[in-house]
């Protein structure tokens, strides 16, 4: 009985060290997409409003339309500036100002080649956070998708992988994976 009761403890304790050397894992500029990502409950309302604009970004993008860019690329960079006013300093702050400047860009764009080059960005901001926290794919009904030139995106899970990079009027490549989530 003795045993067991210091066994739990000793479980416990390593439990307990463990969880705190996981919290303190933050992504920073020039780190791997590895680390953690958190972000605060007052975050998440403007995190839900980046991913739906998002997907609209995405299907303009796959039709190779960029009437309407400029004023989803706004409505991107709104939710993010608010996102950065409620996010304290961290990696999640960290990642909205990126989704912010890449919303910048995006706002500026003069064709769809520069449109997609804002998205990459808004997307390479992303995937650490949905990688961190893979629930939160499944939650918003996305796939994480990746063409084997190195570029990523997410997706609706019930639509087939249509890559929003791609040059020819089709929008197909035909070397795409979906990223599982672990």
């Amino acid at each position: 009985m003795l045993t067991n009761s210091y066994f739990k403890k000793i479980i416990i304790c390593v439990s307990f060290v463990y969880c705190c050397c996981i919290s303190s894992l933050y992504a920073h500029e020039g780190h791997s997409h590895e680390a953690i990502i958190t972000i605060g409950k007052k975050t998440v309302v403007h995190l839900q409003s980046i991913i739906s604009t998002y997907q609209e970004v995405y299907t303009q993008l796959v039709k190779r339309d960029l009437n309407g860019i400029t004023d989803l690329a706004q409505k991107l960079s709104d939710a993010a500036r608010q996102a950065t006013q409620t996010e304290p300093d961290g990696a999640g702050r960290h990642m909205m100002e990126h989704v912010l400047e890449g919303a910048e860009d995006m706002k500026k764009a003069k064709s769809i080649q520069d449109a997609q080059k804002a998205f990459f960005s808004i997307s390479n901001a992303l995937v650490p956070f949905f990688k961190s926290w893979p629930n939160q794919l499944k939650r918003n009904e996305l796939k994480l998708c990746l063409c084997k030139n190195g570029h990523c995106w997410f997706q609706p899970q019930h639509l087939p992988h249509v890559c929003p990079y791609t040059s020819e009027e089709s929008g197909i490549c035909s070397d795409i994976d979906k990223v599982e989530s672990e």
